[in-house]
């Protein structure tokens, strides 16, 4: 007779499969402390954005400094994405972390002795830019290696949910505390939350380093491999192309959104973390929808029907100057965006070999988010001169119109 007791489940065994992927040690840990960073990180974005507004005054200007942030990831992100391939992608997130430590911590503190002004912002920006052209790639790629390719749909969809989450939190959060301590609090916030993540990084259990190694002596033919891959791989490329369409014409709401907060419904920075504390829930149940359905879906589908969707919404927000209306629009609007961008990054990562992830996974990041900048830049001259309404009905449209010819060439 057996004397042992069946095995019992773990605790994260009990869990719903929604979030199956909690149950690997090293991406609980890293997920959870990626999750209070992110808080963090939306804490200052807000901030960030009413800080040149008020310091400025200009559209335009809100625009470039935004522009000049992302151009890094723009045109080094393959570069990042031939580094992810062939280091330890482990120790590469640990020194990013340190970098966003420190840039955040030098600019609360310029802030608190009041000595800061836009061109030191700007430089900041430029210098988390390259910092961020190094992190994406290599934190898209590592992924797979916490999970492995079974659960790997699985943590992408929780990676939106931890993003998403915070992205309604730390907007809501950055409102109060801008009002009521000052916004260099919000940088000392987001520095600190670092700390946990390093940590996590160094913590976890495993080998990390490449298992093939492909070189970066001859760089520029590494790098034509992986834009060679996409160009053969029709799916990849047409979806890569929409994603490009999403961020350059409507994701610049978020940089318009303290023009709306101000000027359209003349309301302060709690309005501002409002509208997009709206945009974050609808975006958290994005998330939430592929977790759950994580392997159900069909991904050609829900790409098309969450970009449909997205364009529309944008459209309605462009023209509303009803506070609650807006509110809706925004919902459906960040909803839109991350069941978009987590569908097509879990198609193209189930679709790529891995020795070529990391390059194939910075070409996602430029789609997604170096391609921001340029719409940043774009948005800031036709709100100066059209109004930041009319810019992002624009903008929906154009989205609209790719999406029909995507779909209608495939």
């Amino acid at each position: 007779m057996d004397k042992h007791p069946a095995k019992r489940r773990s605790f994260w065994e009990k869990f719903p499969k929604t979030f199956y992927s909690l149950r690997f040690t090293n991406y609980r840990n890293f997920w959870f402390n990626e999750f209070f960073s992110l808080i963090g990180m939306w804490m200052q974005i807000i901030a960030h954005g009413w800080l040149v507004y008020n310091l400025t005054g200009s559209i335009f200007l809100l625009g470039v400094i935004n522009t000049i942030s992302g151009l890094p990831i723009l045109f080094l992100s393959p570069f990042g994405g031939l580094v992810a391939d062939n280091f330890d992608k482990r120790k590469i997130l640990i020194l990013t972390q340190t970098i966003f430590t420190i840039l955040a911590f030098f600019v609360g503190y310029l802030i608190f002795v009041n000595k800061i002004d836009f061109i030191i912002l700007l430089i900041t920006g430029f210098l988390m830019g390259i910092a961020n052209a190094l992190d994406s790639p290599t934190r898209q790629a590592f992924v797979v290696e916490l999970v492995g390719p079974s659960a790997l749909d699985n943590a992408i969809a929780l990676n939106s949910l931890a993003f998403n989450t915070a992205r309604m939190i730390g907007p809501a959060i950055a409102g109060y505390v801008i009002a009521g301590f000052g916004i260099g609090f919000c940088y000392f916030a987001n520095a600190v939350t670092f700390f946990g993540v390093i940590i996590a990084l160094i913590l976890m259990n495993g080998d990390f380093s490449p298992k093939i190694k492909t070189g970066i002596k001859d760089t520029l033919l590494e790098l034509k491999k992986g834009a060679q891959y996409i160009y053969q791989n029709k799916n990849v490329y047409s979806f890569l192309v929409l994603l490009s369409f999403t961020s350059i014409f409507v994701m610049p709401y978020t940089v318009l959104m303290p023009v709306f907060a101000k000027d359209v419904f003349r309301g302060g920075p709690q309005a501002l973390g409002t509208l997009m504390a709206s945009s974050g829930f609808g975006a958290l149940l994005g998330a939430f929808m592929l977790a759950n359905l994580s392997g159900k879906l069909k991904l050609k589908r829900y790409i098309f029907l969450s970009t449909f969707l997205l364009a529309i919404s944008l459209a309605v927000f462009s023209i509303s100057h009803n506070f609650y209306l807006s509110m809706i629009a925004l919902m459906i609007v960040g909803w839109g965006v991350v069941s978009q961008a987590a569908s097509i990054n879990t198609f193209i990562q189930k679709e790529v070999p891995h020795h070529l992830r990391g390059r194939i996974m910075s070409y996602y990041v430029i789609s997604f988010m170096g391609l921001m900048p340029v719409g940043a830049f774009v948005s800031g001259i036709l709100a100066q001169y059209f109004g930041a309404p009319l810019t992002l009905f624009l903008g929906a449209l154009i989205v609209w119109v790719a999406l029909i010819f995507v779909f209608l060439r495939k």
